[in-house]
C-alpha cells in the first residue's frame, strides 16, 4: 500500500534487539549488520564476534553491548570482532545509487533513516518526483532518466545517493532491506567529486 510503509527507527531496532539477545534469543540478526556480528554467551561474558565495515562500526557495537554490562552481564569480550580488511582506497571513485519509494514521504524516511543516523556517508542525498524531470537530466545520464521517468509516471519518488564506490554494495543492501525500495540501480563509478584522498 502506496506511503503505509513506516518501519521503526534505527535506534529502537537494534535497541529491541540487544533486549532479544539479552532474552537468549542470539539467532535474530542484528538489523544494520545482520549476520556480519555473532554473539554468544560464556558464563557472564557476552561474547562478540564476526566482522564489520569499518573501525567504527566495531566501537559502535562494542559501545551498545557496554551499555548492559551489569543488567544482566558481567563483560563483554570482542577480540573476535574484526574490521574487514580490504585493499580498495576510499575518495578514488564515487557511486550514483538510484532508489524508487511509493512516494515522496517514504523516500524522505528512507532519506532520513540512511542520512540521519549515519548508515550512509553521502555528498548527495536528492529526492525527485514528478515534475523533477528536468533536474533528472541535470543529475543522471539518459539511459537512467528513463527509469525515473517510468517512476515519476507510475506515481513514485527516487532518492539520488552519491557514495564512496567502497560503501556502494552495502549502501545497495541498506536501500533494498532496511527501507525497502521498489527497485534500486548503481550507476557506474565515476572518478570522486572529494579528488581522492
Amino acid at each position: 500500500m502506496k506511503g503505509e510503509l513506516q518501519p521503526e527507527s534505527a535506534a529502537r531496532r537494534i535497541k529491541s534487539w540487544w533486549a532479544t539477545v539479552l532474552a537468549g534469543q542470539i539467532d535474530e540478526p542484528h538489523p544494520i549488520y545482520g549476520p556480519d556480528l555473532d554473539v554468544a554467551f560464556k558464563g557472564g561474558v557476552m561474547r562478540l564476534s564476526g566482522e564489520l565495515d569499518s573501525e567504527a562500526d566495531r566501537r559502535k557495537v562494542v559501545k551498545e553491548a557496554r551499555e548492559y554490562v551489569g543488567r544482566g552481564i558481567d563483560d563483554v569480550d570482542a577480540k573476535h570482532l574484526t574490521v574487514v580488511k580490504s585493499n580498495e582506497k576510499v575518495g578514488i571513485l564515487d557511486q550514483t545509487l538510484i532508489a524508487a519509494f511509493a512516494d515522496r514521504d517514504v523516500a524522505e524516511f528512507a532519506r532520513a533513516h540512511l542520512v540521519d543516523n549515519r548508515l550512509v556517508k553521502a555528498q548527495v542525498a536528492e529526492i525527485l518526483d514528478s515534475g523533477q524531470e528536468a533536474k533528472a537530466r541535470q543529475m543522471l545520464p539518459e539511459a537512467f532518466v528513463r527509469d525515473v521517468q517510468k517512476a515519476f509516471k507510475a506515481g513514485e519518488a527516487v532518492l539520488i545517493l552519491r557514495v564512496d564506490e567502497t560503501a556502494a554494495f552495502r549502501v545497495c543492501e541498506l536501500l533494498a532491506l532496511e527501507t525497502r525500495s521498489i527497485w534500486t540501480v548503481a550507476m557506474p563509478p565515476t572518478p570522486s567529486m572529494a579528488g581522492g584522498r
